[in-house]
């Protein structure tokens, strides 16, 4: 590919030139950084002008002129003022700046583009590394070119004030509900005033106590009731088995019906209705199994790239595998929950990672209520996630004549953690039969 074609030095100049004619108008509105621009004394004249108008200066060639000077961003002063004001006097404008900007930033990325490629190239044939995490590496440095409107790095806190405002204006209308991805369970919606981008959570119980369950109600709830695109990954469920938790939900029909086959048929509307709800629905499962978080993390930015997901569901975070790690499964683990936190952060998404706990809780002759330290690898874990969530069930722990009637079938979702937030315990109703939690007000 000829270098001519990755930039265009009219397009730049035109809408320089055109900043220079009309002032501040809409500058802050171009989706554009200094080092968009091919051209040095373009990336130079652009960067001032948009310090100008955060000083609030309007713009004119004198003003610009005396910022590059003041910046000792003049080479030769007489040809710089000269090419400056060729810009201001020359520039015929035919088109709105959104044209020429969109070009510039076109050219840009492809350029970026170009060098990954470049730096790629020799990395393969220099790194002895693994091809995993070389073949991650090219992969992340391309994603992040693709999401760079999103993910712009260091930014003024100027650049945010409109947000940050529109989020105040937000949590006064709603006094402080949700104002991230509701889960439609009332009390965890309340306690994290929903789920929010980049939020890592951790959720973990004991085996068979329904974390997988309820993970797969939260995600079937934004899915069908948010209409949220989901990601899933099972390592341990086949896609099958999800899909039947997910339906028997749906439609609170007993599973064991569905296996055995003995559908009665009042049971059968309703459970077409949900498998043509669920057909429809924005939810995408992996049940590949042996994945690696270098996996992991390729096959969501695969996904992200044509479908932006609101939620990922991991099940669970000690079958991932990291094999570049040598010292130990702490340390494999500690890789794992550190790099799901800045996937999170990268997809621009909530993650539900879910998680053993040590045996130590069943040692407990008293309150077997999990803490954080019942984390399997916990340290790691803790510190990375950003809400850590545990479902206790007093009937599995007391079994049979001495559980009361109010205790049956009562989950208790402790939140230990809450980076943002308030811990708290509440109470969900299961139903294992259904695959469903309800809250108890219904």
């Amino acid at each position: 590919m000829s270098e001519e074609l990755l930039y265009e030095i009219e397009s730049e100049k035109s809408l320089i030139g055109f900043f220079l004619q009309k002032g501040n108008l809409n500058i802050a509105e171009i989706q554009l950084v200094a080092e968009d621009f091919y051209r040095e004394a373009h990336r130079n004249i652009y960067s001032s002008l948009v310090e100008l108008v955060d000083k609030g200066i309007n713009l004119d060639p004198i003003a610009v002129l005396n910022h590059l000077r003041e910046n000792s961003k003049l080479k030769d002063e007489q040809a710089d003022q000269s090419y400056l004001l060729s810009l201001y006097r020359d520039t015929v404008v035919l088109q709105p700046p959104s044209y020429y900007a969109k070009r510039i930033k076109k050219n840009s990325d492809r350029r970026k583009y170009l060098q990954v490629l470049l730096d790629s190239k020799l990395k393969l044939t220099q790194d002895p590394d693994e091809n995993e995490s070389l073949f991650t590496f090219i992969e992340s440095e391309l994603a992040k070119i693709s999401r760079q409107a999103q993910l712009r790095g260091l930014r003024k806190v100027s650049e945010d004030a409109g947000e940050l405002v529109d989020y105040i204006k937000t949590m006064m209308e709603t006094k402080g509900q949700s104002s991230g991805l509701k889960t439609h369970f009332n009390e965890l919606d309340e306690v994290t005033t929903g789920l929010k981008p980049g939020e890592l959570m951790i959720l973990a119980a004991r085996p068979g106590w329904g974390k997988t369950t309820l993970a797969l109600n939260i995600a079937t709830n934004v899915a069908l009731r948010e209409q949220k695109n989901v990601a899933i990954f099972s390592l341990e469920m086949s896609r099958t088995e999800l899909l039947l938790k997910v339906l028997c939900s749906d439609a609170r029909i007993n599973s064991y019906n569905i296996k055995t086959g003995n559908i009665h048929p009042s049971d059968q509307k309703k459970l077409f209705e949900s498998i043509l709800k669920i057909k429809q629905s924005p939810i995408w499962i992996d049940d590949y199994g042996a994945l690696t978080i270098w996996e992991l993390k390729s096959r969501i930015r695969q996904l992200i790239i044509s479908n932006p997901v609101s939620l990922i569901v991991i099940d669970y975070l000690q079958l991932v595998d990291d094999p570049t790690i040598k010292e130990g499964r702490q340390q494999v683990v500690s890789s794992i929950s550190r790099n799901l936190k800045q996937l999170a952060k990268e997809a621009n998404c909530p993650i539900i990672a879910l998680s053993q706990m040590n045996r130590t809780v069943e040692q407990r002759s008293k309150d077997q209520r999990p803490q954080l330290s019942d984390l399997r690898e916990s340290g790691a874990i803790e510190q990375d996630a950003d809400i850590v969530a545990f479902i206790y069930r007093e009937d599995k722990v007391k079994q049979g004549e001495d559980v009361s009637a109010e205790q049956k079938n009562i989950a208790e979702v402790i939140i230990a953690k809450n980076r943002s937030g308030q811990t708290k315990s509440f109470n969900l109703a299961f139903t294992p039969e259904y695959s469903k939690f309800d809250n108890l007000s219904l």
